[in-house]
């Protein structure tokens, strides 16, 4: 590589690390907290707990005690995470349509069952975090504005990667050179974190511009290939009688041998007007993540038919464990905590030598040449 295409390289890595310096404190202080949201959302007591005692009843059941609750309001989805909170049942409701973005859900003991109340997940803490995180606060808008932070963030971390090598040739892995003015000192303590982080970092990038397109990604996918599926029955009205959700549930996860962790009703946005489509996940790990999706006519309800989901809606699922750690438990928790924590040092010693690059010309200029004449030693040694 010739210096001038290092120094266009090094130019590059500074401007697009500006761009996103301010931005990176705030999604990594805000990615920080959402690391441990399933913690923080317990202690504040986001999602009531099942209190009731006795045999579990059937969703259908559970559905039209949600209905109950809101007259005249349609049930869009079904949703459990049996681990996290047992015999609880998150129901979506909404007035009129029957779009999964719009519903609201309320969360039902299945052993009853018995209503625990709306869960306002956006309006709490975490969720309000979340939505600064994935957002900016501005709507669809911050989510473009993060996927450009995102891509500007990548190009630094790569062109980062490649100047490292000849910038760094003339040294030992991870020196650090003390005795030299304090911005030589950071700079050689960013490049050192930088590298060190570097893979980390990667994942955390690529997977937050995955989610800052995601639902894009998503209205693709129901425009075409769900549409495609439920395209035969999109005249017929839309079947409300749900006493068949259960029936079609076992017969999915007889299928699959997983067990469902999602449910959009007939008529809702990833369902046809007569047919459930269950979502399915594995027992642990990432594979509680990578979602398997069977249709189940409700007609048929002992029919249950697995769909692959394409190569970007992998990706897509994929993504929110991998930015956010919560895959792994409390150690991997810590270890993306610290991560962040890494990260914020990151930003803020880079622009700290950015800003201090023209006041200690002199001394920059005076470190680089003791660098030269320690290089010339050690050849001539």
């Amino acid at each position: 590589m010739t210096p001038r295409t290092t120094r266009t390289l090094l130019k590059l890595h500074r401007r697009c690390g500006l761009f996103v310096s301010l931005n990176l404190v705030v999604l990594s202080l805000t990615g920080l907290i959402l690391v441990f949201h399933e913690e923080i959302d317990g202690l504040l007591g986001v999602v009531p707990e099942a209190v009731s005692a006795g045999e579990s009843a059937s969703l259908s059941q559970v559905v039209e005690v949600a209905r109950a609750s809101r007259p005249g309001s349609n049930a869009v989805f079904l949703f459990q995470e049996a681990d996290a909170h047992p015999n609880v049942v998150f129901v979506g409701l909404a007035e009129g349509s029957r779009a999964l973005e719009g519903a609201e859900p309320v969360a039902v003991d299945v052993r009853g069952p018995t209503m625990l109340g709306d869960v306002d997940l956006s309006g709490s803490f975490t969720g309000m975090v979340l939505e600064l995180h994935a957002e900016l606060f501005v709507g669809p808008v911050g989510r473009l504005l993060v996927g450009l932070v995102a891509v500007a963030f990548l190009i630094s971390l790569i062109t980062g990667m490649i100047i490292y090598g000849p910038m760094m040739r003339r040294f030992r892995f991870g020196q650090l050179r003390r005795g030299r003015t304090s911005r030589t000192l950071v700079a050689d303590l960013h490049k050192l974190l930088g590298v060190a982080s570097a893979g980390w970092l990667l994942v955390v990038c690529v997977t937050g511009l995955l989610l800052s397109v995601g639902s894009v990604l998503l209205q693709v996918y129901a425009a075409t290939e769900l549409a495609a599926l439920g395209a035969p029955y999109a005249d017929e009205p839309v079947v409300e009688d749900l006493q068949s959700v259960d029936e079609a549930i076992v017969s999915a996860e007889r299928e699959s041998g997983r067990r469902w962790t999602i449910v959009a009703l007939p008529g809702s946005d990833l369902a046809s007007p007569r047919h459930y489509t269950v979502l399915l996940q594995g027992e642990d790990g990432l594979e509680a993540r990578l979602l398997t999706m069977a249709m189940v006519d409700t007609e048929q309800p002992t029919e249950a038919q697995l769909q692959p989901l394409p190569w970007y809606m992998r990706a897509l699922l994929l993504s929110e464990p991998l930015h956010f750690g919560d895959y792994g438990g409390l150690p991997l928790k810590i270890v993306w905590a610290l991560f962040g924590l890494l990260t914020l040092v990151l930003a803020g010693s880079g622009v700290w030598v950015f800003t201090r690059t023209r006041k200690d010309a002199s001394l920059r200029a005076r470190s680089e040449a003791l660098d030269a004449q320690t290089d010339l030693k050690a050849r001539r040694s």
